[in-house]
């Protein structure tokens, strides 16, 4: 059942006077949204929920047009198109919490206390058998120089063998 308005509309609020309400049948604010008319927010909205049937590695499924743009843009990203990098990047941004929001449930984990020599033991065991960045030689680079200056190689005798068969690219 409806409860009927004594005079008073919100709690300790008085309406205001009778010569100042509106009429019935007329808006509060005539010069306002007009009926029919939808915000862009809203439509676009409306348009990334719609869910399509699409095959996805031959298997049928309903995703939303905003699941269909985030993969692709995903197998873009993949295949190297730096728009597609920097969109993914901006659409993390933009989805992850802010600093603030994170702080309010957050928690950091403290590795347990070592000293100096234990920290050090722990990574040369860690990279013991690792070889250094730089200290080894690059095998395929220097069979590749071998066979640009035209040095016998494994590789140089590869490549001529190639280029004789599909004659393409420059000659060794």
């Amino acid at each position: 059942m409806k409860k009927q308005n004594s005079g008073t509309s919100a709690e300790g609020r008085n309406p205001p006077p009778a010569e100042k309400r509106f009429r019935k049948g007329h808006s509060g604010n005539p010069a306002g949204r007009p009926k029919g008319s939808i915000s862009l927010s809203g439509l676009t909205r409306k348009v990334a929920r719609k869910k399509h049937s699409v095959l996805i590695e031959g298997k049928p499924s309903r995703l939303s047009m905003l699941e269909l743009l985030i993969l692709k843009v995903n197998a873009l990203a993949a295949s190297g198109q730096p728009g597609a990098a920097s969109l993914i990047n901006w659409l993390r941004s933009q989805i992850e919490p802010s600093e603030a929001e994170s702080a309010q449930g957050a928690f950091a984990l403290v590795p347990a206390p070592v000293t100096i020599e234990e920290f050090l033991a722990e990574e040369e065991a860690r990279n013991a058998g690792k070889l250094e960045p730089g200290t080894f030689v690059d095998v395929k680079a220097e069979e590749f120089l071998k066979a640009c200056r035209g040095e016998a190689s494994p590789l140089g005798e590869a490549l001529r063998s190639f280029h004789k068969k599909h004659g393409a690219g420059p000659a060794l």
